[in-house]
Order: C-alpha cells, then sequence, then structure tokens
C-alpha cells in the first residue's frame, strides 16, 4: 500500500534529473498508513519550506522491512570481494531476478542455461517513480 500512496519530494521541481531529496507521504495517507505499522515517518522541512511525513522505514508483513536490503547488500559486497580474490563462477539453471541477477553481474564469469537473467531496467523504475527520470539502464 506504501507504493501506491508515496509522493517524491524533488530537488527541483522543474527539473527532476537533479535528483530526489526524500519520499514522504501526504496527511490522510500518513495516519493511515502508520496505524496499520506500514510505515514509519519523519516530520521534515523541505528545501521549499514546507512541512511533509518523510518515509523513514517501510515495514512489510510479519514486520519485514529494510533488513533485507540489508542482506542482500552484504551478499553483494562478498560476491565483489570474491571475485576480486578468488576464481568465481555462476551457474544460472533457471530465471535469475533482482539481487540474483544482480549477483550474478557482480560475478562476471557465468554459464547461462536458457532462461533469462533480468535486472531492474529503467522502465520498472521510472514507473515506481512516476516520471520518466531515468532514460538508460547505463
Amino acid at each position: 500500500e506504501v507504493k501506491a500512496k508515496f509522493r517524491v519530494q524533488w530537488n527541483d521541481p522543474l527539473n527532476p534529473s537533479s535528483g530526489v531529496e526524500f519520499l514522504y507521504l501526504d496527511e490522510e495517507s500518513v495516519d493511515v498508513l502508520t496505524q496499520r505499522g506500514m510505515a514509519q515517518t519523519e516530520l521534515v522541512t523541505a528545501r521549499d519550506g514546507t512541512r511533509k511525513h518523510k518515509i523513514t522505514a517501510v515495514i512489510g508483513p510479519d514486520g519485514i522491512g529494510v533488513e533485507n536490503l540489508k542482506g542482500s547488500g552484504k551478499i553483494a559486497g562478498a560476491t565483489s570481494r570474491a571475485y576480486h580474490d578468488i576464481f568465481t563462477l555462476t551457474f544460472v539453471s533457471g530465471t535469475s531476478v533482482g539481487i540474483g541477477a544482480y549477483l550474478v553481474r557482480l560475478g562476471q564469469r557465468a554459464i547461462q542455461k536458457g532462461p533469462p537473467i533480468l535486472l531492474t531496467g529503467e522502465a520498472a523504475l521510472n514507473k515506481v517513480l512516476g516520471k520518466a527520470v531515468y532514460t538508460s539502464n547505463y
């Protein structure tokens, strides 16, 4: 539900390519989502002087939050270090998406049997942001 309700506070609203200052919830959404335990926010003053409910945490079912991203980051770091320290090889026997696809890319040496390796592309990122911010995967 948070995905459908968050808003973007741009560094420069007239130039989205200048980046994101933070993500926030409007007054209506913050009450509903925080009461349900789905989000945590902090009331902040944006650069433009407006007060916004900045999202500090998104909580999934059973209390699952950013610890999943932290774990994925640790795995990615270990994979990157291993590539430089030892010979690594990834065998992809099924469709690889998200962090799995990213780990294949980090390892650089891969044997792929048929199914695709799908890294998140600019189309998916733009859809989440609601604007055409990214123009390529590079």
